[in-house]
């Protein structure tokens, strides 16, 4: 994916749907993404936070090639 040169931003919303099938391959499901660029929200339930957690290095390395500087997950459950 393109990148907006200097920002690090992905081109496009297409980012998200990624993101989305990412975080699926890691069973995570039902979660919600808030674009705050260059900053990526990720809200998912209280049942998976740990889950998410013990994910964190694995979901950055995958997430950050597409344009996202930092990625935040949200302590307050859908």
């Amino acid at each position: 994916m393109e990148k907006n040169p200097g920002t690090g931003q992905a081109e496009s919303p297409a980012a998200l749907v990624e993101v989305k099938q990412i975080l699926s391959e890691f069973e995570l499901e039902g979660v919600s993404l808030f674009d705050h660029a260059p900053v990526l929200r990720i809200q998912v339930s209280e049942a998976q936070f740990t889950r998410a957690l013990q994910l964190r290095e694995t979901i950055v390395d995958r997430i950050k090639p597409l344009g996202y500087r930092f990625i935040a997950l949200d302590l307050d459950e859908l």
